[in-house]
C-alpha cells in the first residue's frame, strides 16, 4: 500500500498542471505577427486604424455652411459638431469597405500557394482577350503528374513544394505578357497572346525542358514530375471554356 502512493506521487509530480504559455499570451504574441512564417493576413489587415475625431472651429463650420465667421452662433455649432463628426465618421468606413473589397477581389483573383491566377481569374482574361475582335495568341492547358502521388506519401506541403517549383519554372520562361493560372491540382493554363502556334510549341517543350532537370528534390529525394500539354490557336468567335477544353483535348492525344 505504500509503495502504491508512492508511485501515484512520482507519476503526479512528472506532468505539468499549467499551461505552458497562458492563452492570452499566446494570442497576443500572434497579434504582434511575429511568427514569420504565416501566409494569410490577420483579420482586418487590410485596413487602417481609426482616425481621431476631429474637433472643427468656426471657421471650419463656417467655410461648409458658406457663412461669415461672425454669423456662427454657438447653437450652431453645438448643432453642426456631431454631424460634421457623423460625416467624417461615414467617409472612414467607405474608405476602409473600398480597401476591404480590394483586398477580397485580389486574393479571389490569386492562388493561395502559388503566383499565378485562380481558374475563374485566368478565364475573365481569356475571354476579354477572345471578345476583343482581335485574338491572335495561343492558350497552352499543362498537367503535371507526380504531385498527387508525392502529397499522398509526404505531405501536403511537400504537395506544395512541387507546385512552387512547377511554377517558378513557368513564370520564369514567359514574357511579362503572358499570363498563368492555375486550374486546381497540377494542372497549369498560360495565355501567350500575339503567339503562333509553332512558337508556343517551342516555349512549352522548354518548359516541359526546365520541369525535369533540374528535377524537383524533397529531403534529398529526386520526384520524378512528368508533364504533359496541348494547345490551341485562338480564333475570334471561339469561348473562353471552349479554348481551355479544346486545348486540353489536344493534351490528351484527342485533337
Amino acid at each position: 500500500m505504500i509503495v502504491l502512493i508512492l508511485w501515484k506521487k512520482s507519476m503526479t509530480s512528472d506532468y505539468r498542471t499549467e499551461r505552458v504559455e497562458p492563452s492570452l499570451r499566446v494570442q497576443g504574441y500572434t497579434k504582434q505577427g511575429n511568427d514569420g512564417g504565416r501566409r494569410h493576413p490577420f483579420p482586418h489587415a487590410y485596413e487602417q486604424p481609426p482616425r481621431p475625431t476631429p474637433h472643427p472651429s468656426a471657421d471650419d463650420v463656417a467655410s461648409v455652411l458658406g457663412l461669415p465667421a461672425d454669423q456662427v452662433t454657438p447653437a450652431v455649432m453645438g448643432a453642426l459638431v456631431p454631424l460634421l463628426a457623423e460625416i467624417d465618421r461615414l467617409h472612414f468606413h467607405s474608405e476602409q469597405t473600398e480597401r476591404r473589397l480590394a483586398w477580397l477581389e485580389h486574393q479571389a483573383d490569386r492562388h493561395s500557394v502559388v503566383p499565378c491566377l485562380t481558374r475563374r481569374a485566368l478565364v475573365r482574361e481569356l475571354a476579354s482577350l477572345m471578345s476583343g475582335g482581335d485574338a491572335h495568341g495561343a492558350v497552352a492547358v499543362l498537367q503535371v503528374a507526380g504531385v498527387e502521388a508525392l502529397r499522398q506519401i509526404h505531405g501536403l506541403v511537400a504537395g506544395e513544394g512541387a507546385l512552387r517549383h512547377i511554377a517558378a519554372n513557368i513564370i520564369g520562361a514567359l514574357r511579362n505578357t503572358d499570363v498563368v493560372g492555375c486550374l486546381g491540382g497540377s494542372d497549369f493554363a498560360i495565355l501567350m497572346p500575339g503567339t503562333d502556334l509553332d512558337h508556343a510549341r517551342a516555349k512549352m517543350d522548354e518548359i516541359c525542358a526546365r520541369l525535369m532537370n533540374p528535377p524537383f528534390t524533397w529531403l534529398g529525394q529526386r520526384i520524378p514530375l512528368t508533364p504533359a500539354f496541348g494547345l490551341y490557336t485562338l480564333r475570334e468567335g471561339d469561348g473562353a471554356e471552349q479554348a481551355l477544353a479544346t486545348a486540353d483535348r489536344a493534351r490528351r492525344g484527342l485533337e
